[in-house]
């Protein structure tokens, strides 16, 4: 597997690469070229090539993002349960209390303090993110969840970290980056973390449905076929963020990889069209078909009407 140290530019070859920010590989104009992401297919997907554009990084009229504490978790427990270096530039942990100027008493940590918001300020501006030291034990206690787990004591997290995929779509012309959590040395086996409120089987299968992982898991395949790279399998990683913080790993079937690398492709063709038209339609614009009430709403709503005599 060869790997190029990013040189600052946009990317004009097809290829891994290392030293490119998570922020900067998310942005506008990595490539010489428009370039999707799996988030930028699975949203054109999901809801709509209209939704997908007024968050997408080459759309200069794109909507602010807000950061939420949830984010901030899933960030910092990528970077800490990955292994990915220079945290410490990226984020800052959250003192547990602060030296209150006029009495001089050690108080515990208030964001609605004057020292406090000071504080905060200055790591915004080092461009930081505070971790909170609840969010800090959290992440402790999601790692220690993840040991336990069989796949990850095989191995499944070690490889490369912080690299970058590219490459230039044959059909389409758009630019397609991939970020894969890990990229595996001594084997095939991908995976993907993600934090979860809930990893109990209805609650994982509503996430892979809701937000088509399969999908993501099919554009890292597609690049491993670029690129000539051993595969075996998908294993998305799940840990819940609060007590008692159990993970799961959950293999993806070939079948519904099989269907990501289809839904990828259609969606590329759309967004490809939807450039050359100037033209991001919305859910349903182009299939005016019915949309019947579901069986069990039909069958509520008739054993109702026959309990008031009207059926």
């Amino acid at each position: 597997m060869q790997v190029t140290k990013w040189n600052g530019r946009p990317i004009s070859k097809p290829g891994w690469f290392s030293g490119i920010p998570l922020e900067r590989y998310h942005g506008a104009n990595i490539c010489n070229g428009p370039a999707v992401s799996s988030t930028d297919l699975r949203t054109a997907w999901m809801k709509s090539p209209a939704h997908m554009h007024m968050q997408w990084a080459e759309n200069p009229k794109r909507a602010a993002r807000n950061v939420t504490r949830a984010m901030v978790l899933g960030a910092a427990a990528h970077h800490l349960l990955l292994g990915e270096d220079n945290f410490k530039l990226r984020f800052v942990p959250q003192p547990a209390t602060y030296r209150d100027r006029i009495s001089a008493i050690e108080k515990p940590w208030h964001n609605g303090a004057r020292f406090c918001k000071t504080w905060a300020e200055k790591q915004t501006r080092a461009g930081k993110t505070v971790v909170t030291v609840s969010e800090l034990e959290t992440i402790r206690q999601m790692h220690r969840s993840l040991a336990l787990l069989p796949l990850v004591n095989d191995g499944l997290l070690f490889g490369h970290v912080e690299l970058s995929g590219f490459w230039r779509d044959h059909e389409t012309g758009l630019w397609v980056k991939v970020r894969p959590d890990v990229i595996p040395t001594a084997s095939g086996d991908y995976c993907d973390l993600k934090t979860a409120a809930d990893v109990t089987t209805p609650a994982v299968q509503s996430a892979i449905r809701s937000q088509a992982y399969h999908q993501q898991a099919a554009l890292v395949w597609e690049a491993t076929q670029i690129f000539e790279m051993p595969w075996q399998m998908f294993v998305l990683l799940f840990v819940e963020t609060s007590a008692p913080f159990c993970a799961r790993a959950v293999p993806l079937t070939e079948a519904d990889i099989s269907r990501g690398v289809q839904q990828n492709r259609l969606m590329r063709r759309k967004i490809a069209s939807c450039i050359v038209e100037d033209h991001w339609p919305g859910p349903g614009e182009d299939d005016p078909r019915e949309l019947p009430l579901s069986h069990d709403e039909r069958a509520r709503i008739d054993a109702r009407l026959k309990r008031e005599g009207v059926a």
